[in-house]
């Protein structure tokens, strides 16, 4: 357990790490409205590869860690992998290449960015085989090879995009996060050679339809809160124009940072132990803890990043930005909020309840995605960090209702 917690802890300092750099470089070469046409290429990007996936990649590291010893079943989870990317690929590729046009004016609201949905439908096929492989690697156990993985992708990432948006500016931002995914591709192939020397390509209906049976959660919010931020950014751009978008993608950019490492705990630490300890007194246990011991530590580091924020801006930003440190207050209040219900609805996934995780989901993307058209309208700019703040009100109070008996029920189930 050390070895892996060390592992990942290197991991997440590194992504931490290029993540900054490349926000800084995007701050100096692109601005905000840069930041802002970027943004949209990546949420597009995760709606594209969820889609190409479908969601299952939960499903594929369970299963994988259950058959890594029994080689036919092993052979039969890959083969169906593989039929269902190369088939969801495919079509997702035509679909990208042939409206290219649609995409980058619905997206990008410039159809001169058609070139970049022509690429990216060659790059899918890709993307989809580097989340099977990386999948199946974090399924085998091998968290070294895991993390060389990880690494890799970060290194690739920040040279990369790094050179190209330094050397062409916007342009070539775009392109290096089109094209980067095939770096990875061939580094989690690489490192999975090594472990899995051949398999046959083999159907399972069986597997199939358990894999789809995880799919349902992740492939609703790998789709929806993509296209959710799509909108938003395009409501402000029309309405506020792009240099507000790029304010308010630097105001979530903070956000991003500080949950990186809340994710990883409840990913790494939390939702495992939740998973295997099925009595609802030990996940009440959890939650006290979680609530009495982290929650003030992220309280007070929110406190503090308000009365800094000026600094801040100019750290991971520039000066530029400064019409960001307005956005602050409401945001990381909606944040506290955000960061409260991480481990409520740890539940539902510890225990497969997907019909109240999509349907509270949904209620928070239908929330963020009305309140933000009402009150940008309304208190302009500052009304999408309003909007965020209520939304995640509600989302906690709504999460909290619903496991209200499994919180405060005495009686083990």
């Amino acid at each position: 357990m050390y070895k892996v917690f060390s592992f990942s802890l290197l991991s997440i300092a590194v992504k931490f790490i290029v993540s900054f750099l490349l926000t800084k470089l995007f701050a100096i070469f692109l601005g905000p409205s840069g930041i802002a046409i970027l943004g949209n290429l990546r949420s597009a990007m995760q709606i594209i590869v969820s889609s190409s996936t479908l969601g299952m990649q939960r499903g594929i590291i369970r299963f994988t860690s259950e058959f890594k010893e029994q080689q036919e079943a092993f052979h039969k989870l890959l083969g169906t992998s593989h039929i269902i990317y190369v088939l969801t690929s495919i079509l997702i590729g035509v679909v990208l290449f042939f409206f290219s046009s649609h995409f980058a004016t619905i997206i990008l609201q410039n159809e001169t960015y058609a070139w970049l949905f022509k690429a990216l439908a060659f790059v899918v096929p890709l993307q989809g085989f580097h989340t099977l492989y990386f999948s199946v690697l974090q399924g085998l156990g091998n968290y070294r090879r895991v993390t060389w993985v990880e690494l890799i992708m970060n290194v690739c990432n920040l040279t990369i995009v790094g050179f190209l948006t330094f050397r062409f500016g916007l342009s070539g931002a775009l392109l290096a996060t089109v094209c980067v995914p095939v770096f990875y591709f061939f580094s989690s192939a690489s490192f999975l050679k090594v472990n899995v020397l051949s398999f046959k390509m083999m159907w399972s209906k069986w597997i199939a339809k358990n894999l789809l049976l995880y799919s349902l959660m992740t492939l609703f919010s790998g789709v929806a809160f993509p296209l959710l931020f799509i909108l938003i950014r395009n409501h402000l751009s029309n309405n506020l124009g792009k240099d507000a978008v790029g304010y308010w993608e630097a105001m979530n950019q903070f956000s991003y940072f500080y949950f990186i490492l809340l994710n990883s705990i409840m990913l790494m630490y939390v939702l495992p132990k939740i998973t295997a300890h099925t009595s609802n007194s030990f996940y009440r246990s959890q939650v006290a803890e979680y609530f009495k011991k982290l929650m003030p530590l992220f309280a007070f580091f929110l406190f503090a990043l308000f009365f800094l924020r000026k600094y801040a801006i100019l750290v991971l930003f520039s000066p530029e930005f400064s019409s960001v440190e307005s956005l602050f207050g409401w945001q990381l209040l909606g944040d506290f909020f955000r960061a409260l219900t991480l481990i409520l609805s740890l539940y539902f996934h510890a225990r497969r309840m997907t019909i109240p995780y999509v349907l509270i989901d949904l209620l928070l993307f239908l929330s963020l995605y009305f309140f933000t058209l009402l009150f940008v309208d309304v208190y302009g700019l500052v009304g999408a960090v309003k909007a965020h703040f209520l939304s995640y009100f509600i989302y906690f109070v709504v999460t909290f209702f619903w496991l209200r008996k499994i919180l405060f029920k005495s009686i083990n189930k």
